[in-house]
């Protein structure tokens, strides 16, 4: 499958990206790499996600980092599309 990050994805990267930079560049440059390398696994394995908070999304925590990937899978485009990537601790009830 094809992976793809919308724009809105794409700004929270930018978002972690320059949140972590303030205190560490390196760091910051070695986790969004990390992040766009782990969820390349989605391209392979769409489903190894669980059902999303809105149930026509798939959420997948990545690992040893404190981010959740949310994304869409169209098997009928063979695409998987990434819509959010937030951080775990983030109270995304309250957005709602």
């Amino acid at each position: 499958m094809k992976l793809i990050f919308d724009e809105t994805a794409l700004v929270d990267l930018e978002g972690i990206y320059n949140w972590i930079a303030k205190d560490n560049p390196t760091a910051a440059k070695a986790v969004v790499e990390r992040l766009f390398a782990s969820a390349e696994h989605l391209a392979s394995f769409p489903q190894m996600g669980h059902v999303g908070r809105d149930e026509e999304t798939l959420e997948w925590v990545v690992p040893r980092l404190p981010y959740i990937v949310i994304y869409e899978v169209y098997a009928e485009r063979d695409e998987v599309i990434v819509t959010a990537v937030v951080h775990g601790a983030r109270d995304r009830e309250s957005e709602l």
